[in-house]
């Protein structure tokens, strides 16, 4: 098991690379060869338990890496970062027969994601109808990640009496699944997204990795999506540091508002969520969504007409900074970015006098 210095040094080993590949991956699409070599690094298990061969890393290892992944090759980054949830979700199940598949996670032999989006829609688009002892799902998720790179999902549904079920299910086309084509997609258009289509999967009790009331669940979703996503500052790091031979003053400037952001939430992030502090970790996650679009931006703007080549890595990382202001989205985020409107800017932490 590697320790946490480990960890980022593995993931600083592999950036050079990732980020010379990226614009290609963007084209053609995220590569198994290249998840390989994450899953050889550790990088898999980095917070799995170390029961299972997990790394346990903290929160601050698991941002840098993230952080590192996201800056040199986002479509990457992207279908590596839905392994984690599963991993952590199987971890704390009640169901602990599931987490026979906790090694094979951690090592990265077997590859998940989840597939639960829909339930942040005020109308979920999956249902889940009792059958016998199970369920059937039917429905529609409208992203999915990684498709052929993955052999597990994690989807969501919600049953008649108005309870979230996420069930671990193969990652196949049959049986009640189906996935559509590729999605062309204006960001992340490498990293083999498709919509599903469910028309009476089944799904039994040995499948349900958490069953709760959904107002309990969506309560609980809000608070760790309020979070910011450690990708959406690696990209803005890595746009500052092209930006600095170009543009010094505004790449210091610029960068100094972004550490101080990132400081005070990581700090938050560090701590368990609460409804009293999911206010100021909106307000912060807005505030560096938006400067992040801000650097990729004044980035476009030091480089001129070379940055709109689809070559550039300036362009890719201005619409990796737009993605992110609509990933992972729900309802509180979204009204958050929009208040920083008319606020938010490299002249202060987005806030008005």
């Amino acid at each position: 098991m590697l320790n946490s210095q480990d960890l980022v040094a593995v993931t600083e080993a592999l950036v050079p690379q990732l980020a010379a590949d990226a614009g290609r991956v963007e084209r053609e699409g995220v590569e198994r060869a290249t998840l390989d070599r994450l899953a050889a690094g550790g990088l898999y298990g980095i917070q799995g338990p170390a029961s299972a061969g997990g790394g346990e890393a903290s929160g601050a290892t698991y941002r840098r890496v993230a952080e590192l992944l996201a800056g040199a090759d986002a479509n990457t980054w992207l279908v590596w970062f839905q392994h984690h949830p599963v991993v952590r979700m199987l971890a704390a199940s009640d169901n602990t027969d599931l987490q026979r598949w906790l090694p094979d996670l951690c090592a990265g032999r077997a590859r998940a994601r989840v597939a639960f989006s829909h339930l942040r829609s005020e109308v979920p688009t999956i249902t889940a109808r009792a059958d016998g002892d199970g369920w059937r799902l039917s429905g529609r998720q409208p992203w999915c990640t990684g498709w052929g790179l993955i052999d597990l999902l994690l989807v969501g549904a919600v049953t008649e009496d108005d309870q979230v079920m996420l069930a671990l299910v193969p990652a196949a086309d049959g049986g009640g699944l189906r996935p559509t084509e590729e999605l062309s997609l204006a960001a992340m258009n490498g990293t083999h997204t498709v919509a599903l289509e469910l028309d009476g999967l089944a799904v039994g009790p040995a499948d349900v990795v958490l069953m709760a009331p959904r107002p309990e669940w969506t309560a609980g979703d809000a608070m760790r999506a309020a979070n910011v996503q450690p990708s959406a500052v690696g990209i803005a790091l890595a746009a500052l540091e092209a930006l600095g031979p170009r543009a010094p003053e505004q790449a210091a400037l610029l960068g100094g508002v972004l550490a101080e952001l990132r400081a005070r939430a990581y700090e938050l992030s560090d701590q368990p969520p609460t409804a009293e502090d999911t206010a100021e970790r909106l307000s912060l996650t807005a505030r560096i969504l938006r400067l992040g679009v801000e650097i990729t931006s004044t980035l476009v703007v030091s480089l001129g007409g070379s940055a709109l080549a689809m070559s550039a890595p300036a362009q890719r990382w201005a619409r990796e900074a737009t993605f992110h202001l609509v990933f992972a989205q729900t309802a509180s985020l979204r009204t958050a970015v929009l208040a920083t409107a008319s606020g938010a800017g490299a002249g202060g932490t987005g806030q008005r006098p």
